[in-house]
């Protein structure tokens, strides 16, 4: 059984950083050199050379064809399964282990009942709130018999679509799937100021449960733990308040 990796990034090098750290812990602990394919922008180059990310250059816009180009690129390598993660996602290494070991029965399809969302540099930074998913929630895995029935383009969509990518995937391949599971576990999507769906967000719309910081940072190594700190060390723009009758507060 073989497994790789895909994500894609857009001008969140930081974030891509602590992704990569995060994938060589993932490689250390499990003893599995597994392939990981980052799909961005010429800027991502160095970061993904340094953590032995294969890196692929494609156009941002629409999104579903980057998503497809990489998963196209994995086609190749002959590796039993995808796992879908996006580029601020850190798994724990207890998680990737439950996932192997559903890959290892030949499930068609895997997920995780919760999502753990940090707050990296913004108002709330520090804080992690959990949720649980109905269905198939984050790091979604999917077979190769399964991606073969769609020829490798899980998110092909019409003229193309930059949202809903995990509706169109799950809408795509829903039909040839014969077996699907969720587990428990911990992979917790690092919300930053260069996120569209930002931390706030979550936090309005779904409440979610306060959890301790140290479900996080309990399995990060010193890398990762050094390069999440940098980043919640930085200054966020405000802009200025304005006074009821709507001038400019100086």
């Amino acid at each position: 059984m073989s497994f790789a990796f895909i994500t894609i990034n857009f001008h969140r090098p930081s974030i891509l950083r602590l992704f990569g750290a995060s994938i060589k812990r993932l490689r250390a602990e499990t003893g599995i050199d597994f392939p990981v394919v980052c799909v961005s922008e010429p800027d991502d180059a160095d970061v993904c050379r340094e953590y032995g990310l294969t890196h692929i250059i494609h156009p941002n816009i629409p999104v579903n064809e980057k998503w497809n180009r990489g998963c196209e690129y994995i086609r190749d390598l002959g590796v039993d399964y995808v796992i879908v993660s996006g580029s601020d996602d850190v798994f724990s290494t207890a998680t990737l282990s439950s996932l192997i070991e559903q890959m290892n029965k030949g499930i068609d399809f895997i997920g995780l009942n919760q999502v753990y969302v940090y707050d990296t540099d913004g108002d709330h930074r520090g804080e992690l709130l959990s949720f649980t998913r109905k269905g198939i929630g984050v790091g979604r895995t999917i077979h190769r018999r399964v991606l073969e029935a769609v020829n490798w383009k899980p998110w092909e969509y019409g003229e193309g679509r930059n949202w809903g990518m995990d509706s169109i995937l799950y809408r795509n391949i829903s039909p040839y799937i014969k077996s699907k599971v969720t587990i428990d576990g911990v992979i917790v999507d690092c919300k930053s100021h260069q996120n569209i769906n930002k931390f706030t967000m979550f936090k309005s719309n779904y409440g979610g449960h306060v959890e301790p910081k140290s479900t996080f940072y309990n399995f990060l190594s010193k890398e990762e733990k050094d390069i999440l700190d940098s980043i919640k060390k930085i200054a966020i723009p405000k802009f200025p308040r304005l006074h009821k009758r709507g001038r400019t507060k100086i």
